[in-house]
């Protein structure tokens, strides 16, 4: 046992059958699928084979949480205590003690939040919480002492305390200074950041303010676009800080493979529906959809009248199924559940590939969520 600051870490070694990751670099490998099943968790790959097969925890897993560099985060109980851990491809069991919460991994660091309860007559005022940051051997390399932090992105990741506001490098270098603007993660070479009445523009990774803080709201950049609203404008923003086309809705998703949604409310009734556009601001559908994803591998998923199913870059529908739902595809695979009760994944023929048992609980490792 090795104690690391507030950590304690454990590793567990586990028999598995099938071959490294890091060393093989195949998709047929890669985490695919979590779901729980009589009281137990299991893991699929993209090739529906079971992950950690012959593993013999002495650990239970009670959630899963999230897949990223190579490290599935989850929440377990080990002597009968409750920790943050993460499970990487060999199956070893990183087990994290100390934390209130942990992130995924991003840029070989995860995000750690430790929760102090207030004391005194004023307890809940008192209550603070510190950030910091682990590596992959779950060692404290950035010490928990930030009063607020956003995870890792392109390398570097933005903190705060009395001391310190801006943003830091992997090895807790100021690389940024900032003096009173808050920052969020950066995303094509730029950061959303705002004041404190939250109007906001955008700093590049020198921390040259490149689109002045001018704007009600702004989204990150995707595909060299960011959705903002400034007063009564609302549109897609350049790099350079111009208005690149305005659009009629005033919620946006980001661009994918250059298409992206626009949504806005349509009646009284607090209507939220979505339209297709292009990346010249051309609407491809009206706004008909109420619920969307971003646009992966080609595909869109949408729902339309309590329907969810597949579009094109036409809007056209895409297999002619009933789904009770679906989610986006990446690495040629999609989630799809039936009426008739069946689940698991498609290919991009619609054919179903990889078929789940009935679970209390499916996670997507690929998307982070939970798929029904």
């Amino acid at each position: 046992m090795k104690i690391c600051n507030l950590f304690i870490i454990l590793i567990l070694p586990i028999s598995l059958s099938f071959h490294s990751f890091c060393k093989k670099q195949e998709i047929e490998n890669l985490p695919l699928v979590a779901f729980l099943k009589d009281n137990k968790w299991h893991f699929l790959d993209h090739s529906g084979k079971e992950l950690f097969k012959k593993k013999k925890l002495n650990v239970e897993i009670i959630d899963v949480l999230g897949y990223n560099e190579g490290f599935i985060r989850v929440n377990i109980k080990y002597n009968n205590k409750p920790y943050w851990a993460y499970i990487d491809l060999d199956g070893n069991v990183l087990v994290v003690s100390g934390v209130s919460y942990l992130f995924n991994f991003h840029n070989g660091r995860a995000l750690a939040v430790k929760y102090f309860k207030g004391k005194g007559k004023d307890s809940v005022e008192n209550e603070e919480y510190k950030f910091g940051f682990i590596n992959y051997q779950g060692k404290v390399v950035i010490p928990l002492i930030y009063q607020d932090a956003t995870e890792f992105s392109e390398g570097l990741a933005f903190v705060k305390n009395e001391q310190v506001r801006g943003y830091i490098d992997t090895t807790n270098r100021l690389v940024i200074s900032l003096d009173t603007i808050a920052g969020n993660k950066f995303k094509e070479g730029l950061a959303d950041v705002n004041t404190k009445n939250m109007i906001q523009g955008f700093i590049d990774t020198q921390g040259k303010l490149v689109i002045p803080l001018e704007y009600h709201l702004v989204n990150p950049f995707s595909e060299g676009l960011a959705f903002a609203i400034k007063g009564d404008t609302f549109g897609f923003l350049n790099k350079e800080g111009l208005f690149e086309f305005t659009v009629d809705g005033y919620i946006a998703k980001e661009f994918k493979e250059g298409l992206n949604f626009v949504g806005k409310f349509i009646n009284q009734d607090s209507d939220l529906r979505w339209a297709l556009i292009n990346r010249n601001g051309e609407k491809i559908t009206d706004y008909i959809y109420e619920d969307v994803k971003e646009f992966s591998e080609g595909f869109a998923v949408v729902k339309l009248n309590g329907k969810w199913f597949f579009i094109d870059g036409a809007g056209n529908k895409i297999f002619d199924k009933d789904f009770v739902f679906v989610d986006s595809f990446a690495n040629g695979l999609a989630w799809i559940s039936t009426k008739d009760g069946k689940c698991g994944y498609i290919n991009k023929n619609g054919n179903l590939v990889i078929e789940l048992p009935a679970a209390d609980k499916y996670f997507d490792l690929r998307h982070n969520r939970r798929v029904y």
